[in-house]
């Protein structure tokens, strides 16, 4: 693969499919008929075909984080500090990537599986943080979860009701409830997930 190529194929795998598409039309990649269009137009169909999702390569972390913290004011080292309760770090790890997929996820607008993770980040930063601060639970689910930190008064109110929503984002996205698009998540509401995240982590102390 050539040089332009290369960067036309990271261009494109960067953009969701829809914006992709709207991008190669109107030329960005280059004139219609060009070489440079007709590779753009090849990548997105291989791309569509296989409806591959890709995680962020090890050299683009940085930058990653570096968008996070441009949408959301949270760099990666802000939001390290928030969870130093959380001692073992593979568990760190896991969660800065998780984070990192979810808003990846979010941006191309994979609006599900970008929910879904987001819930699973929120919930196990408050499993570890109530674990950390000897509160048991009564069960082990994000329900139980957000009512012991509503009931030691660990998060504030607002804080209580952003992750009250996460939990009422991961209710909606079983098949079974997506009967129309009204009850279809969308790229928004995606994005206020990953960003509940970073506001149930600033309220930890």
């Amino acid at each position: 693969m050539r040089r332009n190529e290369k960067d036309i194929a990271d261009r494109i795998d960067a953009m969701s499919i829809e914006q992709a598409r709207i991008e190669i039309a109107s030329g960005t990649f280059g004139d219609i008929g060009s070489p440079n269009h007709k590779f753009a137009e090849s990548w997105l169909s291989a791309k569509e075909k296989n409806l591959k999702i890709e995680a962020p390569k090890m050299d683009k972390k940085s930058s990653m984080w570096q968008e996070i913290e441009q949408e959301y004011g949270f760099s990666k080292r802000s939001f390290g500090k928030k969870i130093n309760f959380i001692k073992d770090q593979f568990k760190r790890k896991i969660i800065f990537r998780d984070v990192e997929h979810a808003y990846v996820l979010a941006k191309q607008g994979y609006s599900k599986p970008a929910v879904i993770l987001s819930g699973g980040v929120t919930e196990e930063l408050l499993r570890l943080y109530l674990d950390h601060k000897g509160i048991k639970p009564s069960r082990n689910s994000l329900d139980s979860y957000i009512k012991a930190c509503e009931e030691n008064r660990l998060i504030e109110a607002a804080i209580h009701k952003l992750a009250d929503s996460v939990r009422h984002f991961r209710n909606v996205v079983h098949l079974e409830r997506e009967i129309s698009s009204r009850q279809t998540i969308s790229k928004a509401i995606a994005k206020g997930a990953v960003s509940s995240i970073f506001t149930i982590a600033n309220d930890f102390t």
